[in-house]
């Protein structure tokens, strides 16, 4: 290798790390890369837990979890030197969480449950409030013939597939609250509901037959939040006339897989969908 060579190499060398935002924009993923880390742990980790989970070496992880707690980013528990979200952070995601409402941030799943299955998707939120079903957003699929649920109408849990696969995943008192008003006349038995509650947790997704729209056959999952309580559903209403039963795991995978994903979205971190054993609800504790 000549001088004049090493001179060049050296000269580009410099050139290279001279680049404008090269270093910084290498330093900017690696500090997201922490921030996720810290976010998503299941409990709460060491600088060398990071360093080993984001394969960084230790002085990196050092400078990163300096610059982060500065901002107020993470913070580090004096006891256990373990880190976790900070102030800010939790600051930032209010703002954002309060700003993006849940149908802003379904829409783009919606969309995409209905080109993937080419038939329209919904979404029903929860009204924890009064225990009611509520439809809140769609996505079309351009099929000729097709449903359209209205929307910012309450309808009742114990029926169709988008009203059971929240009710599965509620608690027993708020079961026993909701068959209480929708089943007061007893047309229906608590026990009977209360086992396909039971088979709805099993499987992960409620699939009905023309009860809430006659003539519809509806897939629906559920949607869990941060607090890891259910909070919406999330499915396909096929007309029955179109309706093939070969396509029924492909839709309820679809269902799932899209609410599985909605939830990820909106902060929830458990195993999907949650396990029944969480809230299970006893049929027995629902017979009349």
């Amino acid at each position: 290798m000549t001088a004049e060579t090493t001179h060049v190499e050296r000269r580009s060398a410099a050139a290279s790390a001279s680049v404008p935002g090269e270093r910084e924009t290498g330093t900017i993923a690696r500090t997201v890369h922490v921030l996720r880390a810290v976010a998503q742990a299941a409990t709460e980790p060491t600088m060398k837990e990071l360093a080993a989970t984001l394969n960084l070496p230790m002085s990196t992880m050092h400078r990163l979890l300096d610059l982060l707690a500065q901002e107020g980013m993470v913070e580090r528990d004096d006891t256990t030197r373990a880190f976790r979200p900070g102030f800010e952070f939790f600051r930032i995601a209010s703002l954002v969480v309060h700003r993006m409402p849940l149908k802003t941030v379904a829409r783009p799943f919606l969309a995409e449950a209905a080109r993937e299955s080419g038939e329209s998707s919904y979404l029903g939120l929860l009204d924890e409030r009064a225990l009611k079903l509520i439809f809140i957003t769609y996505a079309e699929s351009g099929q000729m013939l097709d449903y359209r649920v209205p929307l910012n109408v309450p309808y009742a849990l114990s029926l169709g597939s988008s009203g059971l696969a929240i009710l599965a995943w509620l608690s027993p008192l708020q079961c026993e609250r909701v068959l209480a008003v929708e089943n007061a006349d007893g047309e229906r038995s608590n026990a009977t509901i209360g086992k396909s509650l039971v088979e709805i947790r099993k499987q992960g997704y409620a699939h009905t037959f023309g009860q809430r729209i006659k003539g519809a056959v509806g897939f629906f999952a559920p949607v869990f939040d941060a607090a890891e309580g259910v909070c919406a559903s999330f499915g396909f209403t096929v007309p029955e006339t179109r309706y093939d039963k070969r396509s029924h795991q492909r839709l309820a995978q679809l269902a799932m897989q899209h609410a599985g994903q909605l939830s990820r979205a909106i902060g929830y971190a458990g195993d999907y969908p949650r396990p029944a054993t969480a809230y299970d609800v006893d049929a027995k504790a629902l017979r009349s």
